[in-house]
């Protein structure tokens, strides 16, 4: 929800930020995509792109609340097979639009998974389908300062 400001605040780190939806066409993506030193996003279909980065490359994976087992083995563990400089950031529920949208001592923010268990299409219309972020700046650039310590290495 706070894309511009994020997008602000790495331009004034010294990262040459580009936001922009994904073209349909793949050779065009590929090309685009390994121009970048880094690339980040939300859990989501978009970080499949991550095949298209150069090597060594660094990809922050934004893992929504509730989402942490998902985001593992989709991500984390393929960046790792293909050597490229994993970091993720954990959104807290704080960060989460499902704040304020079940009772307190509901059982989507206590147990995710156990939500999770209770089948696929539930869990994902709520944790998946139903949720933005709003991630707390100070927090974030944390990520991003690793990232930068990374590209220097």
């Amino acid at each position: 929800m706070n894309e511009a400001q994020i997008a602000d605040m790495g331009r004034n780190m010294g990262f040459d930020v580009v936001v922009r939806e994904m073209d349909w066409n793949v050779l065009k993506v590929a090309q685009f995509v390994n121009s970048f030193d880094v690339m980040m996003g939300v859990h989501g279909a978009g970080l499949t792109n991550m095949v298209f980065l150069p090597e060594r490359a660094v990809l922050i994976q934004i893992i929504p609340f509730g989402l942490d087992l998902l985001a593992k083995s989709f991500y984390q563990l393929p960046a790792n097979d293909m050597e490229f400089r994993y970091l993720e950031y954990n959104v807290s529920l704080n960060e989460s639009s499902l704040l304020g949208k079940y009772p307190v001592h509901s059982e989507f923010y206590r147990a995710p998974v156990g939500v999770q268990n209770k089948g696929w299409h539930g869990f994902r219309s709520v944790y998946m389908d139903n949720q933005d972020v709003n991630l707390d700046l100070t927090n974030f650039r944390e990520t991003l300062l690793k990232a930068l310590k990374l590209l220097s290495s």
